[in-house]
């Protein structure tokens, strides 16, 4: 029944604020505020509850350092404390904040001392201990900190941590608090509001704010991974030449990478073919490769004089059906034109891509020449892309191919392997 009415109240908490900030982000109160900038709504907050006038000619200042006295005074008005003559530093007498500065002396925010600096800028670690001591929370003494930059003993910011006022920033898996670094206005504004929301109703936002953390925390382990994912891609097509890389056309994807990330992460084709010959999705897909660049070598070298090597690793490689219609017709063309070629298949594990028509394809670029006595007919079909002239003797050109497969039981076969680009020199 308590956690019953507890999520009830947490649902009721979420609606309310969901209802105030549109309230609040239905008024720009400051020019320089603008209703895209993350830090809107807190500010808006602040200037409803009249905890923040800005600072002059309709403007918040948002990149602006936080001084201590405006700090200060953020703080005593979030705890509706109000101004009081009484104490006094040596640089606070006459000062235009030194009330506040009196009041928050009184209210145990601030200690007792010869001065106080109003004028110079709040860090981070002063900002935290004004906060946590302004709603009696005690330093945190747990000897390990959640931030890689703070000290064990810096047992405020630690205390922030746990009750979600301050949270400092994930740096590539850590958290870092910056505690010497100086608060600007538009992040104070955010702190400032957590106090409010905070001082209203503690337990409820606690539980909005770590389920907005744990999304956050999950969002940026999320983003990290697809940040070495992506390198990792990266690094694997490194040697394709850049036109094949931008061949969208026949791809289940906007993007070579997207449509490569789709196959591995939104289908199982590599996991259930895999399965058929006991691999893993990775060794599948090295198998894809291993297949595909096989059946493209022999294409780029192809000689009429060793046809029955070119029978023999036609017959291993093609599925059955390809084969039973393909094989003679491939064989009579090389002898017939007498064609000799000289090439080389690059492609890549980043190449297994998703097509648009329902099926994992391998993808690579062929090098190739043709020397005599080739059939010079044969070069004056294959026309040059840029130049839309026929090809010639000793002239490294290259092409993009995709190559179809077929897992039949014996063993990973090729189907098809079709030209996808227009034919171009190679470098």
């Amino acid at each position: 029944m308590k956690i019953t009415k507890r999520l009830i109240f947490v649902f009721l908490f979420l609606t309310f604020t969901a209802i105030n900030t549109a309230d609040l982000a239905a008024t720009q109160s400051f020019s320089d505020v603008k209703s895209s900038s993350w830090y809107y709504v807190y500010v808006n907050k602040l200037m409803s509850m009249s905890i923040t006038s800005g600072i002059g000619n309709n403007k918040y200042g948002p990149d602006n350092p936080v001084t201590r006295a405006e700090f200060v005074i953020f703080i005593c008005k979030a705890n509706k404390l109000v101004q009081e003559e009484g104490y006094t530093y040596s640089d606070t007498d006459n000062h235009w904040a030194g009330n506040w500065i009196s009041a928050a002396v009184t209210a145990d925010i601030i200690d007792r001392g010869n001065a106080f600096s109003p004028d110079k800028a709040v860090t981070r670690q002063e900002a935290v201990e004004m906060l946590c001591r302004s709603i009696n929370l005690e330093e945190d003494t747990e000897r390990m900190s959640p931030y890689t930059d703070v000290k064990a003993d810096n047992g405020f910011s630690n205390r922030a941590y746990k009750e979600f006022l301050m949270q400092g920033v994930i740096v590539n898996g850590k958290r870092y608090f910056y505690p010497s670094n100086n608060i600007k206005r538009s992040e104070a504004a955010a702190v400032i509001s957590n106090l409010v929301d905070y001082k209203a109703d503690t337990e409820s936002y606690k539980a909005v704010k770590k389920a907005e953390i744990e999304q956050q925390e999950r969002q940026a382990d999320e983003a990290r991974k697809e940040a070495e994912r992506y390198a990792a891609w990266k690094e694997s097509v490194k040697n394709i030449p850049p036109e094949l890389l931008n061949n969208t056309q026949g791809l289940y994807k906007g993007s070579v990478y997207e449509s490569n990330k789709y196959l591995w992460t939104e289908t199982e084709y590599l996991k259930n073919w895999g399965a058929k010959y006991g691999m893993t999705e990775e060794e599948f897909a090295n198998e894809m490769v291993r297949v595909g660049s096989k059946y493209a070598d022999l294409v780029a070298n192809a000689n009429y004089k060793n046809l029955e090597i070119y029978e023999s690793t036609l017959k291993s490689i093609l599925d059955y059906n390809t084969l039973n219609n393909y094989l003679i017709k491939k064989i009579d063309y090389v002898k017939e034109n007498s064609i000799i070629s000289e090439g080389g298949f690059t492609t890549s594990i980043g190449l297994i891509l998703f097509a648009d028509w329902g099926n994992p394809i391998l993808r690579g670029t062929i090098k190739y020449k043709y020397s005599k006595p080739t059939n010079a007919n044969i070069l004056k079909a294959e026309l040059v892309g840029s130049t839309a002239k026929a090809s010639q003797f000793e002239i490294w050109y290259e092409q993009d191919f995709e190559i179809d497969f077929y897992p039949e039981k014996d063993g990973l076969k090729v189907q098809r392997l079709q030209g996808i680009s227009e034919i171009r020199i190679s470098d």
